[in-house]
């Protein structure tokens, strides 16, 4: 493996904080209280969480099996 860059990980790792901002973001606002009472879109916020965990696991098991 003559990867004098890195670039793997270096992409493993930005997967990694790509997937763990998605979920972090969009759990801040689902949890969101605000005072005007806007209206979230639950079910993109929902999807996103999902879209975001999932690539925050499939990058946690590429780093595992490295």
């Amino acid at each position: 493996m003559n990867d004098p860059f890195a670039l793997d990980l270096t992409i493993i790792l930005l997967l990694l904080g790509v997937g763990a901002a998605m979920v972090a973001g969009n759990l801040a606002a689902f949890f969101n209280k605000n005072e005007n009472k806007e209206n979230i879109y639950m079910r993109r916020t929902i999807f996103l969480i999902t879209v975001g965990l999932l690539i925050t696991i499939w990058s946690i098991a590429s780093l595992i099996n490295r």
